[in-house]
Parts: structure tokens; sequence; C-alpha cells
């Protein structure tokens, strides 16, 4: 159950209309509380409120929060009587949110200042769109740099890359319709970890979903995140994910073995701790040629009429720039052969015109 002590701020006048809820949860923040919570309230796009759930915090999470509520009448606090984690959390902001659209925030990361209006600007200007992601800069505890997201690419090719792994980005990035989402079923509570990308997959069967190319959100990365604390088990839910894709697809499972040669294939260079895991082999490259055959075929027939030739040949062209992208990391003298094999492949999916 929830409790919401923070009174002032129930109620949105009747004669008004509300199109944003921003919607954080927060269990023991403290430590950048106060960096994220700034981060929204200068937003550029002021017209929003701000749902804040404090899940049974034991640091001064709670008294940081009602120290922001008492400063802006935007934010609407609300405290868990037990802890329900992350995601029954989110189901409950979704049903407590009076806005049109959702913006999801973190309490570790930190949203740039236009990061709101640009998103905005796409669901207004966009009704088929039902959620719209950024480019994202990872920082450490210190605030230093570590590298910065490259993931933007046309609509069409979204639900490709959701096949094989989280391309949109975690929550913190992202805006969606609240609507859409709550008549998908909200975030599934079956799923601890990789709720995220469950909810991206289900989505991408609702409308269209696009990727901003400029950097709007900054995450930051240190030992007390969840995905530090839970990695094994944030994968294993994301690999059953991938396998449900492509058991949808295909009419087969997947064993853990192919999920992860597939998702390595797809993620390399954007995390190179999977280039070791991968360890590739002339075997392993054959069995990722031969089950992205099998793919492809397979959902070109099920987008059938909502692909175009053009989508066909950037698929074909994204494979090939991958096969050619892991030969160059395989040394000539002790893997000549596996080399040629992958620049073979290459050549299989090169586009014809």
């Amino acid at each position: 159950m929830l409790n919401q002590t923070n009174q002032n701020h129930q109620e949105k006048p009747a004669n008004s209309t509300l199109t944003l809820s921003v919607l954080m949860s927060v269990y023991n923040g403290s430590a950048y509380l106060r960096e994220a919570i700034d981060s929204i309230l200068n937003q550029s796009f002021t017209q929003f409120e701000f749902i804040i759930i404090d899940d049974c915090s034991t640091d001064d999470s709670w008294q940081i929060l009602q120290e922001y509520a008492d400063r802006d009448s935007r934010i609407r606090l609300f405290q868990n009587q037990q802890n329900l984690g992350l995601t029954k959390s989110l189901n409950r902001g979704l049903t407590l949110a009076q806005g049109d659209y959702i913006a999801r925030q973190d309490a570790d990361d930190i949203a740039l200042p236009d990061r709101l209006k640009q998103q905005v600007n796409v669901l207004n200007q966009q009704p088929e769109v039902v959620l719209v992601s950024c480019e994202l800069e990872w920082i450490n505890e210190a605030g230093e740099s570590i590298a910065k997201m490259e993931r933007s690419c046309c609509s069409e090719l979204i639900p490709w890359h959701l096949l094989f792994y989280n391309h949109v980005g975690g929550h913190s990035q992202v805006m969606y319709r609240r609507q859409t989402v709550l008549a998908t079923g909200g975030y599934s509570e079956v799923r601890r970890y990789s709720q995220d990308y469950e909810l991206w997959c289900r989505l991408a069967k609702s409308g269209k979903i696009v990727m901003l190319p400029d950097v709007l959100q900054i995450q930051r990365i240190h030992s007390n995140a969840i995905s530090s604390q839970k990695r094994s088990e944030q994968e294993a839910f994301s690999l059953a994910q991938s396998r449900k894709n492509i058991a949808e697809l295909i009419g087969e499972e997947l064993s853990d073995e192919e999920l992860r040669a597939l998702r390595g294939f797809w993620i390399v260079p954007i995390y190179w701790l999977y280039f070791s895991k991968l360890q590739f082999s002339r075997q392993k490259a054959l069995l990722i040629q031969t089950r992205l055959q099998q793919i492809y075929q397979a959902f070109i027939q099920r987008e059938k009429g909502e692909i175009s030739d053009s989508m066909k040949r950037e698929i074909k062209q994204l494979i090939r720039q991958k096969f050619l992208c892991w030969q160059q990391y395989v040394g000539v003298r002790k893997h000549l052969f596996l080399k040629l094999q992958l620049l073979f492949y290459g050549l299989v999916w090169l586009p014809s015109r």
C-alpha cells in the first residue's frame, strides 16, 4: 500500500490538462538524489507534475524529498508502507500519474536541460509514436565521463534490434504514452530485472519507437546501482526475453549458448566485455551465420507489407558490418581461416541494389 504524505499536491484542477508526469522511484538514493531532482526541476520544459515514490528508504532520502516538495508545488510525494521493489512502485506510479506522457527518471541519473522538451515535442507531433528514447552519456561515481551511447537509428530498425538485446536503453532515458503502457499491462511484475526491455518489446507491437540522436541523459555507473549489484540476474532475465522474442518469430527456442553468441555478435563494439566472453571460433561463426539467415527470413515474412526494400537492405548492411567489424579483431597468425570465414559472411550479406 501507498501512504501519500504530500497532501498539498494530490489533485489537478478540473479545468486543466496535464501533458507530462515525471516518475521516479527512490530506495536509499540520498547520495545522488539532489542532483537527479534538480536536473528535472531545471528543465526548459516546465509544465509537468513530478511523482516521486519512496520505497521505504532507510537513509535520509525521505527527508530530502520532503525538503524539495516544500519548495516546488510540481512535486507529489508518496511513501510505500512496505518495500515493493522498483517494478511494483512504477506500476503504482502509472496509476497515480495524471499526465498523458510519462518521463522516467532514476534517482542517480541526470537529465540534461532540454530532455523533456525534445521528447514531448516528438510525442506531440507524431501520434503514431508510443515511446521516445535518446542517447546518453555514462559517468562514474565521481561524475567523470566514461563513454557515450551511440544507438540511434531509424524507427523501422528498432524491432530488429530488440530481438537480440535492449537497444532502446533503460528506464531513465525514455518518455512514453501512459495510456498505451497501461493498455499493454504496465511493467511486468514477473520480471524483477530487465522489466524495461520486456516492456519495450511489447510497446514495439503497439506503435513506433523513436530514438533521438542527441545525448539528453547522463547515467551514473556506481557500485550500488541495480545494474552493478544484480548483473547476472539482469542478464538471465534479459536472455529470457531474447529467447521469447526469437521463439515467437521462428517457432523454435534457442539455447543459452546461441542467445549469448547472437547477443555478443550484435552489441560489440558497444559493450566490449562481450568480446572476451564470446570466444569466437569457426564453429560459433557458422552458428551465428545460420541463425541470422533463419531469423532474417522469418522477420521479413512477419513484417511483410510493413517493411520497405530499403529497410531490408539496411538490415543486411548492418549484419555485413558486424561480420566485418568482428574480423578486424581476429588475429591473422592464429586465426587466418576464421578471419577469411568472417570476411566471406560479410560478402554474403552484401545488399543487392
